[in-house]
């Protein structure tokens, strides 16, 4: 092998070690704000509303949630869907308006939420979750 080859070879190798500790490094992170978010505090939150939409990746109808929560006087909102299942969407939002629910927020950031809660009315809840949050819910 010539001097160029190596060169790449060298080059290559480099690239391939640096996305491997960066895919590390963002992993350990990861694993700290699960554990992190984990003991965030919990309140009582309320659904306000409720409506069948379409999903935008799966392009399923979900039986759709908005909630909101008051922290140190401040009210927040969220939302969050429940997989379908073979009772009436329809009427399992007419019977979740007003329920209240447990959310977990961020004492540093309120408006930033998940719900602890796996399943709700024997329905899986359905949240946008950034990567350091989904490890708090267990595999299927």
């Amino acid at each position: 092998m010539d001097q160029t080859g190596a060169y790449i070879e060298l080059g290559l190798l480099t690239i391939v070690m640096a996305v491997v500790v960066v895919f590390a490094w963002e992993w350990k992170r990861q694993r700290r704000s699960v554990e992190e978010a984990g003991t965030w505090p919990i309140t009582e939150a309320t659904i306000e509303s409720g409506a069948l939409e379409r999903t935008a990746e799966s392009r399923a109808v979900l039986p759709t949630f908005a909630f909101s929560y008051q922290i140190s006087g401040a009210y927040y909102s969220g939302r969050f869907g429940l997989i379908p299942s073979d009772t009436d969407s329809e009427e399992l939002i007419d019977t979740m308006i007003g329920r209240k629910l447990q959310v977990r927020y961020n004492p540093l950031h309120p408006a930033v939420w998940f719900i602890a809660d796996e399943r709700i009315e024997g329905r899986k809840v359905e949240q946008k979750l950034g990567a350091h949050i989904v490890g708090l819910y267990p595999k299927d």
